[in-house]
């Protein structure tokens, strides 16, 4: 009895060294062993795939394609199979349930997260380490720069005495919320300096052998690739000019871009938002993809990226909370027009985040203005944790 198949749903076509390639990214990848999904397609197995829309046998197909030997056509059919492109009926099943899980992220979510799923690591002793960093330097050159620049822009140089930070941790973690209100004062250039030194500055260089010399910042980076630069839009900073600005984390300076980008420009750029408009500054995330790609060549990398600009969100806005700022982040930006704006072509670098801070107005109750705290719950139950029966309370 033949087997019916279907055409799989998840199935991307391109082209690849000038073949038609189709690859079935649901399938599964073996994490022990390289495996290649993609297969490379003809017109024939095109031709055969259009016909499997609904569900279909090799032996029918062969009927309705009396032009061709039966078992070629049995053979094309078996080969989809086996490549993943035609599924049976526990493979559809699955392939459904996956569908209306993911329904509502489109094919682009789709396929980037079950693409880069089950990638192959090479293990993380000392010696496996220097082996891949010698096989990096051997493949890749000379490590790309770990700083970038504009020696060519006006400067402004932040102040090294910084604004203390000595809250206790917990009151700071537990204090961080989203402001979207703002008192219009400015926020002093000293605070700027901390909040952005404490994000991107280097805290120290170590030596990475074949892989050149790396940064360390407060937050975690794959391989300390560290590929995030900071922009800066200072609309009212004490001592800085307003506009466009590079920080440059070598120096600890701003490197002006744009002297004339303004809050209509910023309106314009976050989709006219009103949180983001009235801050007194907003950072731009980029990634300089070539410091990750150089050491990194599986595209499952791209999650540790943006990962990483999720840490450093989390570090600003909790470094703010700690200065006394109303901080927020958002990926709400228009990124062609953004990336233009920075000046960057968004192929070697583009953006991928940003944040910003102001003074805020005064909280009610410990909240932001306009956000309501819910009454269902004894605020304090929150931060309960669950003891075994009888046992006493800590003092």
């Amino acid at each position: 009895m033949d087997v019916e198949y279907r055409r799989a749903r998840s199935v991307v076509l391109y082209w690849h060294d000038g073949e038609l390639t189709a690859e079935n990214y649901l399938e599964s990848r073996s994490t022990d062993t390289e495996t290649e999904n993609a297969v490379t397609v003809d017109v024939e197995a095109l031709r055969l795939l259009e016909r499997f829309d609904d569900w279909n046998t090799a032996g029918k197909l062969a009927a309705e394609l009396p032009e061709f030997d039966p078992e070629s056509v049995r053979a094309g059919v078996a080969a989809l199979a086996d490549s993943g492109l035609l599924l049976d009926r526990e493979q559809a099943e699955r392939e459904e349930r996956f569908l209306a899980a993911w329904e509502n992220w489109g094919e682009e979510a789709r396929y980037f997260h079950f693409g880069t799923r089950n990638a192959i690591y090479t293990g993380d002793t000392l010696e496996q380490r220097r082996s891949d960093a010698r096989w990096v330097r051997e493949t890749g050159g000379t490590p790309p720069a770990i700083f970038k620049s504009y020696p060519q822009a006006p400067r402004v140089y932040l102040p090294r005495l910084f604004a203390p930070l000595d809250d206790p941790f917990g009151e700071v973690l537990t204090r961080r919320r989203t402001h979207r209100a703002f008192t219009g004062e400015p926020v002093g250039i000293r605070e700027l300096s901390t909040a952005l030194f404490t994000t991107f500055g280097p805290m120290q260089l170590y030596d990475a052998g074949d892989l050149g010399t790396l940064m360390l910042r407060t937050s975690p980076c794959g391989g300390a690739r560290h590929e995030l630069e900071g922009y800066v839009a200072v609309m009212d900073v004490q001592d800085v000019p307003p506009g466009l600005y590079h920080y440059n984390a070598e120096a600890h300076a701003l490197e002006l871009i744009d002297a004339g980008f303004d809050r209509d420009r910023l309106h314009r750029l976050t989709f006219e938002s009103q949180m983001c408009t009235p801050s007194a500054f907003v950072c731009f995330v980029t990634a300089v993809y070539e410091r990750t790609m150089y050491k990194y060549r599986h595209s499952r990398a791209y999650r540790v990226t943006l990962l990483g600009a999720g840490h450093l969100g989390q570090t600003f806005v909790l470094t703010a909370t700690a200065l006394g700022l109303g901080a927020w982040q958002s990926a709400a930006f228009r990124d062609e027009e953004l990336d233009e704006a920075l000046g960057v072509d968004g192929f070697s670098e583009g953006a991928l985040y940003m944040f910003g801070a102001g003074d805020p107005v005064p909280a009610e109750g410990g909240m932001p203005r306009g956000t309501s705290r819910a009454t269902l719950v004894d605020p304090a139950a929150l931060m309960a944790h669950a003891r075994p029966p009888g046992d006493a309370p800590r003092p």
